[in-house]
């Protein structure tokens, strides 16, 4: 059993990989997709482009029109290591994230929520400071009318 990610419409599932051949594969997905639909299955760095041909229960099988290396998605060389104690994880990017990048988005993010923290306090500063002027003008403005009228 090989685990993988399969990708049908725009979501996303993890999969085993049951048995291989060379145009097809045999998967166990939680809800496998309906027949006739494509999908891909991502493990590491290799994808592979399917057509769903059977589906029965939990299990389905896929027919690819490229050829499938059982090899390749075994040793993938890209791949760091696992720990095969641990549940692994299958990356959804096709290249993970570094940490670098990671911080630098994180950075983005803070310095967007800064500037609008900032925008709101400046408008309840303006609308609190047109209420004060408001009404320390109104008064005036009565006696003047009623003076007026």
């Amino acid at each position: 059993m090989i685990r993988a990610r399969m990708r049908a419409g725009a979501s996303w599932q993890d999969v085993c990989i049951l048995n291989q051949s060379l145009h097809g594969l045999g998967i166990q997905a939680a809800e496998p997709p309906e027949r006739g639909t494509y999908v891909e299955i991502r493990r590491g760095q290799h994808v592979i482009v399917a057509r769903i041909a059977w589906k029965k229960g939990h299990r389905a099988g896929l027919r690819s029109q490229d050829p499938i290396f059982l090899q390749a998605l075994l040793v993938d060389a890209a791949a760091p290591a696992r720990d095969p104690a641990r549940d692994c994880r299958v990356e959804r990017r096709s290249v993970p994230r570094s940490s670098a990048e990671a911080h630098a988005r994180s950075r983005r993010t803070a310095r967007a929520f800064e500037l609008v923290s900032l925008g709101l306090v400046g408008l309840v500063l303006a609308v609190s400071a047109f209420g004060m002027v408001e009404q320390a003008l109104a008064r005036p403005l009565q006696h003047i009318r009623m003076a007026l009228g």
